[in-house]
């Protein structure tokens, strides 16, 4: 069964493949692209969905999404 859970501002869905590997699927944004999916298996040697959780989290939070600050006018 999927897990689904949120990270890095996204909601992420940890689940298996026909072949067995642990895949991590993020919504679709623009600059998604090839890294849509992504082989936790082969990657962070994740055995089970936790695993794949945990190495996700886990990567967020070495490289945190930086946001954009605007700037503001005039004063």
């Amino acid at each position: 069964m999927p897990k689904k859970f949120k990270a890095g501002g996204a909601t992420h869905v940890v689940k298996r493949n026909k072949k067995g590997d642990v895949i991590v699927d993020h919504d679709a944004s623009a600059n998604a692209g090839k890294y849509d999916k992504i082989n936790l298996t082969e990657k962070a040697g994740a055995k089970t969905l936790k695993e794949g959780e945990k190495a996700t989290r886990a990567w967020h939070k070495k490289n945190p999404h930086k946001k954009k600050r605007k700037k503001k006018r005039g004063k």
